[in-house]
């Protein structure tokens, strides 16, 4: 099956984000040593942020290219990058508001980052 050019437009929209995040996890990782446990926090959930965004890709890949397709999944994304911006912010007032903080910030970026490149299918 040959990929329309809208297809391929929010993949590679949605590309921009992962390479974003592979970027902020490059690093992390390269901040990770002794006295930085915050990094490895960082590293930890970019992996999960990068997990949720291949698995936009995959479902924008595998389904009809129609505008309300292309919406569903970026609805789709951002609904689980909001949920867990409302969990971190529960998490804020507890013993691991420090791992919240870190993880908030990353969240809100990765949010920022989606709806930067997919303003017509988040509208």
């Amino acid at each position: 099956m040959k990929s329309t050019d809208a297809e391929l437009g929010l993949i590679a929209r949605l590309v921009v984000v992962l390479s974003a995040l592979t970027g902020q996890l490059r690093a992390a990782v390269n901040e990770i040593n002794d006295a930085n446990v915050g990094a490895i926090v960082s590293v930890r959930h970019i992996c999960r942020l990068i997990g949720y965004v291949s698995d936009a890709i995959a479902a924008a890949k595998a389904g009809n290219d129609t505008p309300s397709e292309r919406s569903r999944v970026v609805g789709g994304l951002l609904g689980r990058l909001k949920q867990l911006e409302a969990d971190e912010q529960l998490r804020l007032n507890t013993r691991s508001a420090a791992s919240a903080q870190t993880e908030l910030a990353i969240t809100s970026a990765a949010i920022a980052q989606v709806l930067a490149v997919t303003a017509e299918e988040a509208a």
